[in-house]
């Protein structure tokens, strides 16, 4: 029963993403480049943690446990980047649903991939007839709604 509390959360914080996206997709038509666009995404995402830093006010970290958490772990705001700005850039191209499909394919074939090797410390789910069925039936879902639009 649990989760199906956390899946539903899931899927209502996945349905900002298609929200985002299409804001983000005008913003980026109405300034001059798509990574003004990001900066701007990403400015207003800095002011609204700030507020929630605030509001919540939780312990900082200590310097040890920031010089002891992995480089590659710092990385993580680069992949958002990336993501947003393509996310802009391709959805007033190919659509919003033919953009956000895609994208879930792959993140969904990514992390069936990250879920079978435990990558990062992960718990491990390895990879079975369910899981590619699944990731097969995303692939027919883009393609179903790519040739719709």
């Amino acid at each position: 029963m649990k989760n199906i509390v956390f899946l539903a959360l899931a899927l209502c914080v996945g349905g900002l993403l298609p929200v985002q996206g299409s804001i983000n997709a005008h913003l980026g038509k109405s300034l001059n480049h798509p990574l003004q666009a990001t900066f701007i995404s990403f400015f207003g995402a800095i002011l609204f943690l700030i507020l929630l830093l605030v509001a919540l006010n939780p312990p900082l970290p200590s310097v040890s446990q920031l010089k002891s958490t992995p480089a590659f772990y710092y990385t993580g705001g680069i992949y958002g980047v990336i993501f947003v700005t393509t996310i802009l850039m391709l959805a007033p191209r190919i659509g919003i649903a033919n953009t956000l499909v895609a994208t879930i394919v792959g993140q969904l074939i990514v992390s069936v991939i990250l879920d079978h090797f435990g990558v990062f410390g992960l718990l491990r789910h390895p990879v079975n007839g369910f899981r590619l069925m699944g990731c097969a039936g995303l692939m027919v879902s883009l393609y179903l709604i790519q040739k719709t639009g």
